[in-house]
Formats: structure tokens, sequence, C-alpha cells
């Protein structure tokens, strides 16, 4: 396959570890880059052996840029998705998909009608744990789900300073929900389908220097009739990346960020580990947007599945302002 012609739109850390994976055998090339910093520009271009552009306009002027690979602030994704369909150039673009439904169906539409491939980076659903997850759970091997619990969190608040976008409330609803508790979400309606109402609290608890919330703690209601529980946060003193399910037959724990699972069936005294094959879910999704602009497909995320977490965390930021039960949705 002929490699995929893409730019990097956001030259931080994020689009660096996109850039390095795009290069382990995914079927994409970089062939250029912007962002807002002309010096970070020229190190990324220089490092990745790609042309630096001044801006997004010059991006999608260009006839050898195929697709985008976007990592810019939330609340960008929308119009520059709108933007790349308005050019015939297909879309990669990370979570959020945006931060309201509206504009996520509003960026969905525009790549249906354009024609191009719109694929969304909700990567943690391919971990080889939720994989098996999933199989666990599509085949009765838990029996009934009552409950699932999961917690995504990181020490990186610590680092954040003034100034920075991800400090901007606007950008970050429900603190560290656009930046990790997406990411469970996703793969909570993966494993389980739609949530169909939420409970959530947000405070500030431990930052002193930036005024966004650090702790959030979420109840949710499934359309299946399972309850779910999930936790993120950007001050743990450690990174948090772990999902449990119960159900009448069987329980289960994805840790160690998706690379480990555990299983205990009714009656056993001890929980033990299931085999899991390495996956880099990172390559996996890229690899994936490639073989669908070459052979024009559908990504297993795209903006409709995206919108529906968007949909989600529009209940939650509801929810945190209301002080009451959101409905999905509504």
């Amino acid at each position: 396959m002929t490699p995929v012609r893409v730019a990097v739109v956001g030259v931080g850390w994020w689009g660096r570890v996109l850039a390095d994976a795009a290069g382990r055998g995914t079927g994409l090339g970089i062939a250029a880059c912007t962002g807002r910093s002309p010096e970070n520009r020229a190190t990324f271009a220089q490092s990745y052996g790609c042309r630096d552009l001044a801006s997004y306009e010059a991006v999608l002027a260009d006839p050898a840029v195929e697709g985008v690979l976007i990592t810019t602030p939330h609340s960008l994704h929308a119009e520059q998705v709108v933007a790349a369909a308005r050019h015939g150039k297909d879309v990669f673009v990370d979570k959020p998909f945006s931060l309201t439904t509206a504009d996520g169906r509003r960026a969905t539409e525009a790549c249906r009608r354009a024609g191009v491939v719109l694929a969304v980076g909700h990567q943690r659903r391919r971990q080889a744990a939720s994989r098996a997850l999933k199989r666990l759970v599509d085949e009765g091997a838990l029996g009934r789900v009552a409950q699932i619990e999961g917690n995504f969190s990181a020490d990186i608040g610590f680092n954040l300073k003034p100034g920075m976008w991800r400090t901007d409330r606007a950008e970050t609803p429900g603190g560290a929900m656009t930046n990790l508790g997406i990411h469970h979400v996703d793969t909570f309606q993966y494993l389980l389908g739609p949530i169909a109402r939420v409970m959530a609290f947000s405070r500030r608890v431990a930052l002193t220097d930036v005024q966004i919330d650090d702790a959030t703690s979420i109840l949710f209601e499934f359309a299946s009739g399972g309850l779910g529980y999930l936790g993120t946060s950007w001050v743990h003193a450690n990174r948090t990346a772990v999902i449990a399910l119960y159900g009448t037959e069987a329980q289960a724990w994805s840790e160690a960020d998706g690379a480990r699972l555990f299983l205990a069936r009714r009656g056993a005294s001890e929980r033990t580990e299931v085999s899991l094959t390495p996956v880099d879910a990172v390559v996996e999704e890229l690899a994936e947007f490639a073989r669908c602009v070459r052979e024009r497909g559908q990504p297993e995320v795209g903006g409709e599945v995206a919108t529906a977490n968007v949909a989600v965390l529009e209940a939650i930021v509801e929810s945190i302002e209301t002080g009451r039960a959101a409905r999905v949705g509504s």
C-alpha cells in the first residue's frame, strides 16, 4: 500500500506520540506539520523529516497532503474537521471529538457530505484487556453485568501552569474528563452499550496554581439496566488506569493500563490471570485509518460513535453544574 501522506496539526506531546507511532508500520507518512509555535514546528519538522507549514490553511491548500492528524485544543476540533472536509482531506482527530454534540454532528455530516474518512482517537478500547473483556461480555461468560467501575487518572496536574491551554475551564469541562476520563466513557459504552443517565461531582482538591477542577467522580446508569462508576483526576500520586466488571457469573479486572486481565468465576477463592497478546493500540488505530483512506472504509470509531461519547460528557458537565442527575442527550 502506498503510504498515506498526512500532516500533523498540533506539534505538542501527543502530536509527537502519533508521529512516532505512524513510523511503526501504519501505512502513514508524515509529510508536513503545523502548530502555533514556529520554534516547535521547526523542531518537529527536523525530527520527522517533514515540511514546516506556517498555518492550518497552508496544510489544507497543499495538494501533497492527503490527510490530517489533529491534536489541537479541544475547542478547535470541530471547525478544523469541517475545514479539512471542505478541502477533501481525510481526518484523524484526537479525542474528545468536540465539546458539544451539536459540533460533533456538524463535523460528522461535513465529512459524510465530502466523502472523506473521519476517525477519532479512542485507542484504549483496542487495548488487549479491553478486547478480551468485550469477548467475555459478548459470550456471556460474566453472566449479567450488574456493575462496571473504572479510574483513569495521572499526576500531570502538578505540571500545569497558568497560561497553558489545559488550564482554561472552557477547554477542560469536568476536570480531567476531556483529557483522561473520556477514554473510559468510550470503553464503557463499547463494553456495555449506551449510558442513559449520569450523576457527577467535580472539585479542585489539590491544585493551587490553576483554577480548574482536579478530581471528578461520576455514577452511570446504562440503558441496559446496569450501573457504573468512573473516577478521573489529575492529582494522583501515580498513573491509574483500571476497569472492573462485576457479573452474576464472573468478575474481571483490566489492569496495568490495559495490558493485564484477571478473572474470577463464581465460587472461585482467587482470581486468575488471562493470557493476552500485547498490542500497540495507537499503531493499530492509525493503521486502520490508513487502510480506510486507501480502501474508503469506515473506521471503528467514527463521528457517530465519538459524538455519543461527547453526549455523555455534556451530561456530566450538566450534572456538575446543576447538582442533579442528567439524562444523556437531553
